[in-house]
């Protein structure tokens, strides 16, 4: 297969603004959702301000019309995202997702543990300046170590234009539709979504801890998309397409 390219990439539909949004977010965690200049200035390229160190992992070569990123707590993130090879004018689905979370959790705590030890006599005592700055840092390398760590399956599926467009369109009604309500609870583990479209010359990001309403069920439906098509190798687009069209 050509190398695959995002220029000359245009999705053929009409997009409505009027999509009904059953369900807003409440009662679940922080969001941000940003609308950004697709690309910088020509040496910078694509704009990625929006992308994490480990969603850059996945995406961090170009910005897709359709990116979808799943990251839990305790296990590895997955995700997915639509290109077009333009030398076959051929839709594809890419999945990815990290395969050694654990192992590569394991190493990177072993070189930088991720305490610090404290003498007896001081148990109980307010940690110092010095001890603080020295426990921020382990955990940065930490972090960063487990990053380069994990190793990242990559699966390509060609797909219809069909199925692209509609979920081009699903996705950008969720993003522009997004709307919270309340106060979000304290949540401290649990998992974030990420959901990306390119919109002309800008790319569209809302991520959202703990979705809930009609977020939580659009995140539920592209998981569903990832795990079945790993397992079945093909994608149902017919499945897909139905329950797009149900939503």
């Amino acid at each position: 297969m050509k190398k695959i390219l995002l220029t000359g990439f245009i999705f053929v539909f009409f997009i409505s603004l009027s999509f009904s949004q059953d369900g807003d977010h409440v009662g679940g965690g922080r969001f941000s959702k940003n609308i950004e200049y697709n690309m910088l200035w020509l040496e910078i390229g694509y704009n990625f301000n929006s992308k994490g160190d480990v969603e850059k992992l996945f995406f961090g070569d170009f910005n897709a019309p359709v990116e979808f990123f799943y990251k839990p707590s305790f296990d590895g993130a997955s995700g997915f995202r639509i290109v077009r090879d333009t030398g076959k004018n051929s839709c594809f689905l890419e999945i990815k997702y990290i395969y050694n979370f654990h192992k590569a959790q394991d190493e990177a705590a072993e070189k930088y543990p991720p305490t610090i030890v404290v003498p007896i006599e001081q148990l109980g005592m307010p940690i110092s300046t010095k001890e603080s700055l020295e426990l921020k840092e382990r955990q940065k390398k930490y972090l960063e170590e487990k990053n380069n760590l994990f190793k990242i399956d990559n699966r390509t599926f060609p797909i219809s234009d069909k199925f692209a467009n509609k979920l081009y369109e699903k996705m950008f009604s969720i993003i522009n539709n997004f709307k919270a309500r309340g106060v979000p609870p304290m949540i401290t583990d649990g998992y974030s979504v990420t959901f990306r479209n390119v919109v002309g010359d800008e790319v569209w990001s809302l991520r959202i801890h703990e979705p809930t309403g009609i977020a939580q069920k659009f995140a539920d439906f592209c998981r569903k998309i990832i795990d079945e098509t790993i397992i079945t190798g093909k994608p149902d687009e017919a499945e897909y397409i139905k329950l797009l069209d149900e939503f």
